[in-house]
């Protein structure tokens, strides 16, 4: 019977081991992606780096000499930004200001030519 009990002994300290650590490790990532902003996802070979951009939207408005940063990340909805935020074109004004627009209502981008 002794060692039935340091069997049981070990194997609940095992099993107690791996709830805590689950726990543990659940609320770890709860926090994470409770406190993450939105992440910028950049394409290479999309539009050169540093060329302007005028970017025609659906509703018949445009952005003029802006240039194109990036989307921001799909997956970061999850956490602390909407969903309607989670899928959106970045770009950047030549004051250095950023711009986000809803990426489905974007008809048209064109390049222009860089000014600086």
């Amino acid at each position: 019977m002794d060692t039935f009990y340091q069997v049981f002994g070990f194997v609940a300290a095992l099993c107690a081991g791996i709830i805590i650590l689950t726990v543990f490790f659940t609320a770890l990532n709860h926090f994470k992606r409770a406190t993450r902003g939105f992440d910028v996802v950049k394409l290479k070979g999309f539009i050169k780096d540093g060329k302007l951009i005028n970017v025609y939207l659906s509703g018949g408005k445009s952005v003029l000499g802006v240039r194109f940063v990036g989307f921001t990340d799909q997956n970061s909805g999850k956490g602390g930004v909407p969903y309607q935020l989670s899928s959106m074109v970045v770009l950047e004004t030549v004051k250095e200001a950023r711009v986000l627009i809803r990426a489905d209502s974007v008809r048209m981008i064109e390049e222009i030519e860089d000014v600086g």
